[in-house]
């Protein structure tokens, strides 16, 4: 084989000598049995303690939000909300003074019975006003109309029933109702003084008779002449819606209906006719200014009387 030129023979470049293969490190010594599962208990152990501590913390992170939030989620369960709370300084105590129940009667387009220049509802409105105020002024005894100034003055203003009126003062609480009216008598001049009781064999006819009788002597003592036995009547009407009378003596049961007003009454109740408005006298004495702020005084002393108090004012 002939010799090559040196110059055509390729470098080649000495190559390290391969590096020694590393073993893998020798893994430890597994220890027996009894020590590693004995480590693995410890570590779970370890494990389930920190959860359980985690547990009880967020536990007691949820309670104290719980105890925060609760008030405003359930007011009701508030203790300061539902504990009791103090008055107001400025809250109105309430009046539990014995109602007097005040119609005046008639009123509105019902004008009543004519006068010498006023009408019917003119004076029963000035009396019941005279007595309320004389009611306000004694103070134990607490004065309810059954209608209001329009009701009774306003010419325009419908009539209101004697039943609504009655049901009013039962709404009110009403102890004692008094009707007031005026009577007229144009052909025979009659005067005097005469008042209706609820009748026999109804309900607060006893209570009611005793107030009638007070009011009755009252006006008596004043030198009004009492019509019938003592100025205390009864009233009905019949079939034919004819008016009858009786005198407080007749005991009888009557079972035709009375006075609307009285009718209806939930309390011991009378209708009282202060005076004949077509009678001069009685005019004079009972239906002017003066009169019924005398009548207003009657009632007054009267209703205390039934009451069982000394009149205050």
């Amino acid at each position: 084989m002939p010799d090559r030129d040196p110059s055509r023979i390729p470098y080649r470049r000495r190559q390290p000598p391969p590096a020694p293969r590393r073993r893998p490190a020798a893994r430890p010594p597994r220890p027996d049995n009894h020590d590693w599962y004995a480590m693995r208990r410890r570590r779970r152990r370890r494990r389930m303690g920190r959860g359980l501590l985690w547990a009880v913390i967020l536990i007691l992170l949820a309670a104290a939000t719980l105890a925060v939030l609760w008030p405003t989620l359930h007011p009701a369960d508030d203790p300061a909300r539902t504990a009791p709370q103090p008055a107001a300084a400025n809250a109105i105590p309430e009046d539990t003074r014995p109602v007097v129940a005040i119609d005046p009667g008639h009123g509105g387009v019902d004008r009543g019975s004519e006068g010498p220049g006023f009408g019917e509802y003119e004076m029963t409105w000035r009396t019941a006003n005279d007595l309320a105020d004389l009611l306000e002024a004694d103070g134990r005894l607490r004065p309810c109309l059954t209608l209001t100034e329009t009701e009774s003055q306003d010419p325009d203003s419908p009539r209101i029933m004697p039943s609504e009126r009655a049901r009013r003062a039962a709404e009110a609480g009403a102890a004692l109702l008094l009707s007031i009216h005026g009577n007229s008598d144009p052909v025979y001049g009659a005067s005097g003084y005469e008042c209706y009781a609820i009748p026999v064999g109804r309900d607060h006819h006893d209570e009611s008779l005793r107030f009638a009788q007070l009011v009755a002597a009252k006006f008596g003592a004043l030198g009004q002449r009492l019509r019938g036995a003592d100025g205390v009547k009864y009233i009905f009407y019949d079939q034919d819606d004819n008016k009858y009378e009786r005198d407080a003596t007749d005991t009888d049961v009557y079972t035709d209906p009375t006075f609307g007003v009285l009718e209806y009454a939930e309390c011991p109740a009378i209708l009282s006719e202060q005076c004949f408005l077509t009678d001069s006298a009685d005019v004079d004495l009972l239906g002017d200014e003066d009169g019924c702020q005398l009548a207003a005084r009657q009632y007054y002393e009267a209703i205390c009387q039934w009451f069982g108090l000394e009149p205050a004012v």
